[in-house]
Order: C-alpha cells, then structure tokens, then sequence
C-alpha cells in the first residue's frame, strides 16, 4: 500500500535545495579543456525520463503518467545498490519526477541543468572521482554521451525508449561507454 501512495505522490514532490541553472551561465561547451578531460575520473548514469502524459500535444511540461511513475520506481530499484554522489536534472516536471524516488533514496538534492551548457570545465571538476545521475531528453542525453566521450557515436533517442540507460566511464584517456536497457 506505501508503494501505491507513493507513486500517487509522487507527482507532487518538489525539490528544495537545487542549484539555479543561472549558476552555470558562464559555463560554455566549447571551452571544455583538454586538460580537463584528461584529469577526469567519473561514472555519469545517464537516462531520458520515464513516460509522460500525452494527451495534450500543447503541453510543454507534462507530469509522468501512470507507466511513467512505475518505471521512476524501477529507476529507484535499480540505482539502489549503485552510489549516486550527484544527480541533475532539467528544469521539465517529468525529469524530476524520474528521480524524485532515487533523490530521496540517496539523500541526494538534484541540480537544475542546461542541456546546452551542462558539458564544461566546471561540470568537469563538479563531477571528477564522483558517481553521477543525469536525467534528461531524447534529443540531449545522446548528445551529452557524445561529448563525455569525445566523439559522435550516439544519434537522438527514440521517442518511445524510457529504457536505454547509458553508463558511461571515463579514466583519463580511457573512455568506455555501455548502453543497457532497463525494464
């Protein structure tokens, strides 16, 4: 019965304590330096919120819809065992209710995110020696796995996959990345 009134919960939680996207303003993706790469030690988590509501195409900032919070309690289940030190999210209600269940669970405060200007030398040192969840969109998580890496291999996401999970490791110049689907 908790899981049930959590999940109808669930669209009502907000999050106190998050960074303001306006902190990262000066922050430019194509100033990234080399020597930061270089120096960086992190494993990024990366997936696109769970489903959302359709039923009004002019909503730009829809809620979760049922399947949807089912599968942030899926998220949860899997991120329990794995270390989380930082979680960001954009500023769209469905991405912060994928992880609302994982924030609490891991007494973690999300950060707001600019897809465009996340990827720089201060998220860089932010994120270096630490475990990191992101969560965003089908047109900006593979981008964002593209330039943790250093190279174009990832194309925009289906618009049904809430799924793919893509775990992307980086050891100085060693950089690996794995795409699971998580059910």
């Amino acid at each position: 019965m908790k899981q049930y009134i959590l999940l109808l919960l669930l669209p009502l939680f907000t999050f106190c304590g998050q960074k303001k996207d306006e902190e990262r303003k000066s922050s430019k993706t194509e100033t990234v330096s080399e020597v930061s790469n270089l120096n960086q030690n992190a494993t990024y988590y990366l997936i696109r919120h769970a489903e959302k509501v359709r039923t009004d195409p002019n909503d730009p900032d829809p809620s979760l819809d049922i399947k949807g919070m089912v599968r942030a309690k899926g998220w949860a289940t899997y991120f329990e065992p794995i270390k989380i030190d930082k979680i960001y999210v954009t500023k769209y209600i469905r991405t912060k209710q994928t992880i609302s269940l994982i924030a609490q669970q891991k007494q973690v405060s999300p950060t707001l995110y600019n897809p465009e200007t996340i990827y720089s030398d201060e998220f860089l040192k932010e994120t270096n020696g630490k475990s990191v969840l992101i969560v965003g969109h089908s047109n900006t998580i593979p981008q964002l796995v593209n330039k943790l890496i250093g190279e174009e291999k990832f194309k925009d996401m289906d618009d049904n996959d809430n799924s793919t999970l893509f775990k992307v490791t980086l050891n100085g110049r060693d950089k690996k990345v794995e795409t699971i689907t998580v059910n």
